[in-house]
């Protein structure tokens, strides 16, 4: 295999796994957020309050978490 074969593979390959992290950083910060508002939930017997409270806030969380991880990865 040629050398600038080797390289673009190697560059292809970094940037899907960097895209996947940032993906999974603000997919897993979304569900914790829903989950700790659904356990939230439970124990105060509330219907939807915490959930919404708590999903709001993970997408906060993700968001911020994919803002850094850009910042760092401009960097």
């Amino acid at each position: 295999m040629r050398n600038d074969t080797k390289k673009f593979l190697k560059e292809l390959l970094t940037g899907g796994y960097r895209a996947s992290a940032i993906g999974m950083a603000l997919a897993l910060a979304i569900f914790i957020g829903f989950f700790l508002g659904y356990a939230l939930d439970k124990y105060f017997g509330t219907d939807y309050v915490f959930k919404i409270i708590g999903l709001i806030m993970g997408i906060i969380a993700g968001f911020r978490n994919v803002y850094l991880m850009g910042r760092k990865l401009e960097k």
